[in-house]
C-alpha cells in the first residue's frame, strides 16, 4: 500500500527499526536531553537506506513530491529546506544567461537582489504606487508591465510577487496572458499564499492563474516547522533542467529531515482537512474585523482593499488594522498588547499594525486580539490625527547591476554624508523585508529623508552592517 505520508512514514519505520545509528548526525538520535528537542532528534537521520536522498529522490522523497504536486495542481513540485529564499535564487538560477533582463515589482522581497547577484540578472522595475491612507505598497499594475516589456523587449522574464506581505492579491491571470502573448516567462513569489489552493473563497493561486513557475513558503501559513517551501512548476515550463541544476547547486547537501517531514504531513493534513479549518477561518475573520470596525479610531481592512487598482483578492487571514484615529501610533499599540496583554503582532507601523491569524487559531483566540484592541481604543481615543505618511522611496536610480554592486569596493561614510553616493549596502525594514535601498542604486535625498525616518522610529533594519545608521557603506 502507497503511504499517505511517504517520508515521514520512512522515518518512523527507521526509528522502529532500532538500528545502531553509526552515522551522521552526531547526536545518533539519543545525544540531545533537552526534552522539547529530543523527540525531533528521533527523526533527525542522514541519507541511509529507506528514507531517500533530497538529491536523488527515488524512494520516500519521490513519492511526496508527486503527491505534493498532485495537491497544488503542479506539473512537478520540488521541496525546498532552506526557505522561499533558495526558491527565488533557483528561479533567478535557471533563467538562461548573465546579464539577462528581468522585469520586478520595485516592493519585491530581498531575496530577489540575492537572486539577481547569484544568477547576474539585471532588474527593470516596475513601479508600485502606494496606498496614501496606510503607506503600504499596493501591486504592480499590468499596464506598467506591459509599457516595460515594450522598452525592454529582450527581457526573458517577469517575476511578481502575490500576494504581498499584506495579503493582497494582483491579477496573475491578465499578468500570465500577456507575458506568454510575448513568449516570456511567469515567475511568481507566492509566498504568502501557500494556503490559496484549499478554498476558493481565497485568492486564486498563482498556478491556477497561469506562472509558469511558483514558490510558496509553507511555513508561513501552513502546519510547517520554519525553513519549509516549495517550488511548484507549471506545464509551460520548459526549462526543468536548468532549474533542477540551480536547485542541487543551492540546496545543503544535509537537508533536515523532519523539517521534511513536516511538510510531508502538513500536504497531507491540508487535503483532508483543509478546507475545513479555512472555511473556519474565513467566517472568524469576516466575524471579528466588523467588530473591530465599530471599534472607535480603528479600521480593519479587508475586501474594501479590491478597490485599489491592481488588486483581486485580499487574504482573509491578514488583519490590517489602522490606529490612525487614536491619539497613540501603531508603535505604541504594539507594545501595548506585546507587554500588558501578551499579544504579539507581526507587523507595526506608525499607521497600523498587522495581524497574522491561522487557521489554528480558535474563536477565543481572536476574542483576546479583540477585547484587546476594544480596550486600547477605549483608553486612547482621541480626534483622527493627520497623516504622518512619508512618501515611500521613490524609482531608484540603479548605477550598477546587483551582482557588480555585490562585488564592489566599498568604504564607510556617515551616514549624513551619504547623499549622492551609491549605495554599497542593502537596507531593509524586516519584517517584512523589502529593501528600502539596495547596493548599486543612488542614495537621493527622497531616500535619505525615508532612511532618517526609519532611523527615528528604531525600526528593525537588516542588512546593513551598522542598523542603527550611524554610519552606511557606499561604493568607492
Amino acid at each position: 500500500m502507497v503511504a499517505l505520508t511517504p517520508i515521514y512514514t520512512s522515518l518512523i519505520k527507521y526509528c522502529r527499526e532500532n538500528n545502531l545509528r553509526m552515522h551522521m548526525p552526531g547526536h545518533v538520535g539519543r545525544g540531545i536531553f533537552v526534552p522539547e528537542l529530543r523527540e525531533v532528534a528521533s527523526i533527525d537521520v542522514t541519507e541511509v537506506p529507506g528514507v531517500d536522498d533530497l538529491h536523488l529522490s527515488q524512494e520516500s522523497i519521490e513519492e511526496a513530491r508527486l503527491l505534493l504536486a498532485r495537491a497544488f495542481g503542479a506539473k512537478e513540485s520540488f521541496f525546498l529546506v532552506n526557505g522561499a529564499t533558495s526558491g527565488i535564487h533557483t528561479l533567478f538560477m535557471s533563467l538562461n544567461k548573465g546579464g539577462t533582463k528581468v522585469l520586478i515589482p520595485r516592493n519585491a522581497h530581498r531575496s530577489f537582489f540575492g537572486g539577481m547577484v547569484l544568477s547576474g540578472a539585471n532588474p527593470v522595475y516596475i513601479p508600485c504606487k502606494a496606498d496614501e491612507e496606510l503607506g503600504i505598497f499596493l501591486p504592480a499594475e499590468v499596464k506598467d508591465m506591459l509599457k516595460l516589456l515594450d522598452q525592454n523587449n529582450e527581457a526573458e522574464a517577469v517575476f511578481i510577487t502575490s500576494p504581498s506581505y499584506f495579503g493582497i492579491a494582483c491579477d496573475i491571470e491578465r499578468f500570465a496572458k500577456e507575458v506568454k502573448k510575448q513568449n516570456k516567462l511567469l515567475f511568481v513569489d507566492e509566498a504568502h499564499g501557500s494556503h490559496f489552493s484549499f478554498h476558493s473563497s481565497y485568492p486564486q493561486p498563482a498556478l491556477q492563474g497561469g506562472a509558469d513557475a511558483v514558490v510558496n513558503s509553507f511555513h508561513k501559513t501552513l502546519p510547517v516547522l520554519n525553513q519549509g517551501a516549495c517550488i511548484h512548476i507549471g506545464n509551460g515550463f520548459n526549462r526543468r533542467e536548468q532549474l533542477f541544476s540551480a536547485y542541487s547547486l543551492l540546496t545543503t547537501t544535509s537537508p533536515s529531515y523532519p523539517l521534511l517531514a513536516s511538510m510531508d504531513l502538513a500536504r497531507q493534513f491540508m487535503v483532508e482537512r483543509g478546507r475545513e479549518l479555512l472555511e473556519r477561518a474565513l467566517n472568524l475573520s469576516q466575524e471579528y474585523k466588523k467588530k473591530i470596525n465599530r471599534l472607535r479610531g480603528l479600521r480593519c481592512y479587508g475586501e474594501d482593499l479590491q478597490n485599489f487598482p491592481g488588486v483581486t483578492g485580499v487574504d482573509p487571514l491578514k488583519l490590517l488594522v489602522s490606529v490612525k484615529g487614536l491619539k497613540i501610533d501603531g508603535f505604541k499599540v504594539s507594545e501595548i498588547l506585546r507587554c500588558k496583554y501578551k499579544v504579539q503582532v507581526e507587523l507595526q507601523d506608525k499607521n497600523f499594525i498587522l495581524a497574522m491569524v491561522s487557521m489554528f487559531h480558535e474563536r477565543k483566540d481572536w476574542e483576546k486580539f479583540y477585547k484587546a484592541l476594544a480596550e486600547i481604543a477605549i483608553t486612547y481615543a482621541g480626534e483622527k490625527k493627520e497623516s504622518s505618511t512619508l512618501e515611500l522611496p521613490p524609482y531608484p536610480k540603479v548605477r550598477l547591476t546587483p551582482r557588480d554592486a555585490f562585488m564592489a569596493v566599498k568604504k564607510k561614510v556617515r551616514f549624513e554624508d551619504c547623499v549622492g553616493l551609491v549605495a554599497g549596502e542593502i537596507v531593509t525594514v524586516y519584517p517584512p523585508g523589502i529593501p528600502c535601498v539596495l547596493p548599486g542604486e543612488m542614495i537621493e535625498e527622497e531616500v535619505f529623508s525615508y532612511l532618517k525616518y526609519l532611523k527615528r522610529n528604531n525600526v528593525k533594519l537588516q542588512g546593513p552592517e551598522d542598523p542603527s545608521l550611524n554610519y552606511i557603506k557606499v561604493i568607492e
